[in-house]
C-alpha cells in the first residue's frame, strides 16, 4: 500500500478530520510511520548493509537515530565480520588492540578505536525515512523495507493510537486494534503473525539422509542383500 491509501483508510475507519484547524490526518501519518518502525524494532523483517561513519578517537557511539537492530559489523580492510563482543570484553579490546564490537542499544564499541573517521560497513535493521508524500511506500528501501503483506499491521497500529486519541468507542478507545496488532500480552496479533511468516521464510538445512546400509549390509547391483 501506498502510503496515502493506508492514510485514507485510517481517516476513513476513525472518521479524522483534515481541516486546516485540525489536520488529524497529519497525525495519522505519524502514526503509520510509528507503526512502519515498531514492527522493524519487533520483527526485524529486512536486514540490509550500510556505511556506518565512526567518530575519530571515540570508544562508544550513540548509535540511536540510525540502528534499530544490529547484526554484524565489517571494518576496513577485514574479509571477515568482526567477533561480537560483550560491553566489557570490548572494552577490554580496545585498551589492547583486538579486533572486535559490542552493541548494547543504542551503544556501539568498535576495537580497535579509529584515529581517523572511519567507514563500517553494517549488516542489521536501520531506521527509515517517515513518509510524506503519498506515493511513499514502505516496501521499499528508504522508508523501511516493509513486504507488502505486512503493511495492514502498519494500519492496524494507526488504529490502535488513533482509537484511544479520539475515544472511539466501538474499539474500546483503540483496544481492539491493540489485540490485533500485539495480541492480549503483547507477544500475539500482527506481531506474532509476522515472526512466523519470516521464519518460515529462513533457509532451512535439508535433513540428512540416513544410511541404511550401515545397518542392514550391502546392496549388491542386481539387488540382491548381501549380509555382513
Amino acid at each position: 500500500m501506498k502510503f496515502k491509501q493506508m492514510t485514507d483508510r485510517v481517516c476513513f475507519t476513525l472518521g479524522l478530520e483534515d481541516i486546516a484547524a485540525n489536520n488529524e490526518r497529519a497525525l495519522a501519518g505519524e502514526w503509520l510511520n510509528e507503526g512502519v518502525v515498531d514492527i522493524l524494532s519487533r520483527t526485524r523483517p529486512y536486514t540490509r548493509c550500510i556505511n556506518l561513519i565512526l567518530t575519530a578517537d571515540t570508544p562508544a557511539h550513540d548509535m540511536s537515530n540510525v540502528v534499530l537492530a544490529l547484526a554484524d559489523l565489517q571494518a576496513p580492510g577485514q574479509r571477515g565480520f568482526l567477533p561480537r563482543l560483550s560491553r566489557e570484553d570490548a572494552v577490554s579490546a580496545q585498551a589492547s588492540g583486538d579486533y572486535g564490537f559490542a552493541y548494547e542499544e543504542p551503544m556501539l564499541w568498535l576495537s580497535p578505536i579509529p584515529s581517523e573517521p572511519a567507514i563500517v560497513k553494517a549488516y542489521g535493521v536501520f531506521r527509515p525515512q517517515p513518509m510524506v508524500s503519498d506515493d511513499d511506500d514502505p516496501a521499499t528501501m528508504t522508508f523501511g523495507g516493509l513486504a507488502p503483506e505486512f503493511h495492514p499491521a502498519a494500519v492496524d497500529y494507526a488504529l490502535w493510537k488513533g482509537g484511544e486519541y479520539v475515544q472511539h468507542e466501538q474499539s474500546s478507545g483503540g483496544e481492539r486494534w491493540r489485540q490485533i496488532y500485539e495480541g492480549d500480552d503483547g507477544t500475539g496479533g500482527d506481531i506474532a503473525r509476522i515472526k512466523r511468516i519470516l521464519s518460515k521464510r529462513v533457509t532451512m538445512q535439508g535433513p540428512r539422509r540416513r544410511d541404511m546400509t550401515r545397518n542392514l549390509g550391502v546392496l549388491s547391483h542386481s539387488g540382491t542383500y548381501l549380509g555382513s
